[in-house]
């Protein structure tokens, strides 16, 4: 009798044991998880030109999350995180572009840029540190010229920083607002590369300098 009251203790502790590990499994994962902006990086909100993005969702984990923006006037953002194997890996994910061949045109605060045309579009290139900077004006935008918008994106980007912990960075924004988020500020820092797309430029680059990392 002693001993069929034995073997039932055993095998309670034995059961107790493996929920308690479960359940610590489960907390392990759920302290993991991401489900607000204050878990991650991204800032809660940016403001530029009227435009102000806030946030309003955040999913996935700690080393690869999603933030999602919204603006009253239409326009969106969202601020990604990802996680890969590699410092090279992660540093293949940035479309770096370094000095470029073109004609030159000066731009405000000393910056010397690149023009290059090609489809309907025409590209404003210049290099800031470890950041590569790309404007993109449609040939049929008849609201400025590409050295005028290349000259507000350098304006902003001397206002604030970007990222101080980039290793390497690339900025794509296009002069006139997209239907879908294809303005872009994408940067490296370790294995980590975190990337801001949305529909209008100057509030797409604003989340990235507004950003913790």
């Amino acid at each position: 009798m002693q001993r069929k009251t034995k073997i039932i203790t055993t095998v309670t502790t034995a059961l107790a044991l493996l929920a308690l590990g479960s359940g610590t499994a489960l907390q392990i994962h759920a302290a993991n998880d991401v489900s607000s902006v204050g878990q991650t990086t991204a800032p809660a909100k940016a403001t530029a030109d009227g435009t102000k993005l806030q946030a309003d969702s955040a999913s996935g984990t700690k080393q690869n999350y999603r933030v999602n923006y919204t603006a009253t006037n239409s326009q969106s953002a969202t601020y990604q995180k990802t996680t890969y194997g590699s410092t090279s890996t992660a540093k293949d994910q940035v479309d770096y572009v370094g000095k470029s061949n073109g004609a030159s045109v000066k731009l405000n605060n000393g910056t010397t840029a690149v023009v290059q045309g090609t489809m309907g579009h025409t590209y404003v290139h210049w290099n800031k540190g470890d950041w590569s900077v790309t404007a993109v004006t449609s040939n049929a935008d008849a609201t400025g010229t590409p050295t005028q918008f290349a000259k507000q994106v350098n304006q902003q980007l001397n206002k604030a920083s970007l990222p101080k912990k980039a290793d390497t960075g690339a900025i794509t924004v296009y002069s006139q607002d997209e239907d879908n988020e294809t303005n872009s500020v994408t940067w490296q820092d370790g294995k980590q590369v975190y990337k801001v797309s949305g529909t209008a430029a100057d509030a797409t680059v604003k989340v990235a300098q507004n950003a913790d990392s």
